[in-house]
C-alpha cells in the first residue's frame, strides 16, 4: 500500500493531492501575510491621522478659550467698536457648531473665519489704543492668541501630511484591496475653501 506515492528507484514521488496542498497552502501564507503587512499599515497611518487630529482639535480649542479672556479684556475700552464684536461673536458661534458637527471642510472654514476676526480685533487694538495694547495682561493675551495661531499652522500641516500618508495607501494597490476588506476611505484634509478667512475689514481711518 503506497498511499498513492509512487516509488522511483527507491524514492517517493509525491502525488497530484499533495502538490496542490502544498500550493495552496503556499498561497495562503504569501496572501495572508500581505493581508497582514498591508493591514497593519493601513492601522498605524489610519492611528497616526487620528493622534494629529486630536492635536489639532488641542491647538484650536485653546485658541478658542482664549478668544473670551481677550475679549472680555478690552471690551469695556472699546465700547465703540461693536462691528469688531460682533464679527468675532458670529465666528466663535460658527466655529462651535462646525466642531460640534464633526464636519472637517465645515471646521476648517469656521477656523479660517475666527482667524481673521481674531487678527482683525488685534489689529484694532495696536492701531487704535496703543494704552490698552501696553497693558500687560491684554498683551499677554495677544501674544498667547498669536502663538496659539502658529500651533494651528504647524498641527494643521503635520494633520495634512498624515492624512495624504493614509489616503495614498487606501487607493494605492495593493494596499487599496486590503483597505476594501476593511471598509477604510479615504479622509479630509483640514483645508478651508478659498476666501474662509475673509472677513469684513474694520477702517482703522475712521
Amino acid at each position: 500500500m503506497n498511499n498513492g506515492r509512487k516509488t522511483i528507484g527507491g524514492t517517493k514521488k509525491l502525488g497530484t493531492g499533495w502538490i496542490v496542498t502544498i500550493v495552496i497552502a503556499a498561497l495562503v501564507l504569501v496572501f495572508g501575510g500581505s493581508y497582514i503587512h498591508y493591514s497593519n499599515s493601513l492601522n498605524s497611518a489610519k492611528q497616526d491621522y487620528e493622534q494629529q487630529q486630536g492635536d489639532l482639535q488641542s491647538a484650536l480649542q485653546r485658541r478658542a478659550d482664549l478668544i473670551p479672556n481677550l475679549v472680555n479684556s478690552v471690551k469695556g475700552s472699546m465700547s465703540q467698536e461693536k462691528k469688531v464684536f460682533s464679527q468675532i461673536a458670529k465666528a466663535r458661534e460658527n466655529y462651535s457648531s462646525a466642531a460640534k458637527s464633526g464636519n472637517t471642510k465645515e471646521q476648517a472654514n469656521a477656523s479660517q473665519q475666527l482667524s481673521g476676526t481674531t487678527s482683525n480685533l488685534i489689529n484694532v487694538i495696536n492701531e487704535r489704543y496703543p494704552k490698552l495694547a501696553s497693558n500687560n495682561n491684554v498683551r499677554r493675551l495677544m501674544d498667547q492668541l498669536e502663538g496659539s495661531e502658529n500651533r494651528i499652522n504647524l498641527a494643521r500641516r503635520r494633520y495634512n501630511q498624515a492624512i495624504k500618508t493614509y489616503n495614498n495607501r487606501v487607493v494605492r494597490f495593493p494596499s487599496s484591496a486590503v483597505a476594501s476588506m476593511k471598509g477604510l476611505k479615504t479622509q479630509q484634509y483640514f483645508q478651508a475653501d478659498e476666501g474662509a478667512q475673509k472677513v469684513p475689514d474694520v477702517d482703522l481711518g475712521e
